[in-house]
């Protein structure tokens, strides 16, 4: 997801230095004023990322990546990395959230999260190891279907069922959906939703490039100036 930001400042009295510098040094100076003004950009959606969103992760913290000018590409960009940018982007243009490769979303009801408030990488497997779990839609007596991931209730005492193993379908009751059954709903798998929140992504990257622009290209002449050869 790059940002298409055209900059708008006041650069007219940078125009004669910028005359002085020659042909040669204006394209090295422009791409230092693009770097340094993208990396300015990137640290600030960094920011919108973490007061958008309630602990998120190091790997959303760090969604952001940068591909540099060049004296013969004079364009710097700023976007999302490929997989951030999978989830992230329905929170900067709106829609649904992204499913991903998943059935549904997952919610967690009876499982313990990290400290992100997220499953822990590993979890739905490690769950899916363990006799009595399982995958998949759950008819309630109620009528209604419950698809996510179960596990069923203990057998009573030296009853075992057909599978052979230590669990069975009777055992303590859980209410669920409205219906009492001895099986525990540890995720449920749900439709995708609009999302609540909104990454102000590109009205970051505008206010941050307007409120900079001259400075970064102020410096930029100067340090090309520097290194100019007499």
């Amino acid at each position: 997801m790059p940002v298409g930001i055209s900059i708008k400042a006041d650069l007219k009295p940078l125009h004669r230095a910028m005359i002085a510098l020659g042909a040669q040094q204006v394209p090295f100076a422009m791409s230092l004023a693009l770097n340094d003004l993208a990396r300015g950009v990137a640290a600030v959606e960094q920011d919108e990322i973490n007061e958008t969103f309630d602990t998120p992760t190091p790997f959303t913290q760090k969604a952001t990546r940068i591909e540099v000018a060049t004296k013969s590409r004079p364009v710097a960009t700023v976007a999302f990395k490929d997989i951030q940018a999978s989830y992230l982007e329905p929170y900067v243009v709106g829609g649904n959230r992204s499913l991903g490769t998943k059935r549904g979303m997952l919610a967690p009801r009876d499982v313990g999260l990290n400290q992100y408030g997220n499953l822990s990488k590993g979890k739905l497997a490690s769950l899916k190891s363990k006799p009595g779990v399982f995958i998949g839609p759950v008819t309630l007596k109620n009528g209604r279907t419950i698809n996510g991931v179960w596990q069923r209730g203990k057998t009573k005492r030296g009853e075992r069922y057909k599978g052979g193993g230590e669990y069975g379908t009777r055992g303590k009751l859980n209410k669920i959906g409205g219906a009492r059954t001895t099986l525990k709903l540890l995720i449920q798998f749900e439709d995708t939703t609009p999302v609540r929140k909104r990454l102000p992504f590109e009205t970051a990257a505008r206010t941050y490039i307007k409120r900079h622009a001259a400075a970064a290209f102020d410096q930029a002449l100067r340090r090309a100036l520097a290194t100019k050869r007499r």
